[in-house]
């Protein structure tokens, strides 16, 4: 668990954790915690896995991208802003997700030391290679598992 929120500088959260509260009455109370944070100079950085295969939209809506357009309308509507969404690519030698190379890049991109960074997920690997990295971060609970709320972890930033 981070220890002092204010030295944070970073908060990475995986979409699909944010996509997963979006219908429950807690949703508008989370993107106001995001704006507030974000107002206070936090960036915010959604990541989401590579999809396997991008498919050409040729006018039709591709869901990856509608989705994130979702997310960043309702953080603008709660006066904050996501600064975009983060495609974990595949490693070309293991074809697994290269989560530790992503967080690399993510750090150089924000200029941001791990220590100066969060994230916020339910993907294991991804907490893992975080922590591994130096990066502290919240572990969303899934049905069976440990874990605190997305807005829990959100308030203690605060």
């Amino acid at each position: 668990m981070p220890a002092s929120p204010s030295r944070f500088k970073l908060l990475i959260i995986s979409r699909d954790t944010l996509l997963d509260v979006l219908n429950e009455p807690a949703s508008a109370k989370i993107f106001r915690s995001m704006a507030g944070l974000s107002r206070r100079g936090l960036h915010v950085l959604l990541s989401a896995a590579e999809p396997d295969r991008w498919v050409p939209t040729r006018g039709n809506v591709d869901s990856a991208l509608n989705s994130q357009k979702i997310l960043m309308e309702k953080a603008n509507e709660a006066g904050g802003g996501i600064e975009g969404v983060y495609y974990v690519p595949r490693s070309l030698l293991t074809q697994d997700r290269n989560r530790e190379g992503a967080i690399q890049d993510i750090l150089k991109r924000y200029s941001v030391q791990a220590e100066e960074t969060i994230l916020i997920s339910s993907n294991s690997p991804f907490i893992k290679a975080a922590i591994r990295s130096g990066i502290s971060t919240y572990q969303i609970a899934l049905p069976g598992k440990p874990g605190i709320s997305l807005a829990e972890a959100l308030s203690a930033l605060a």
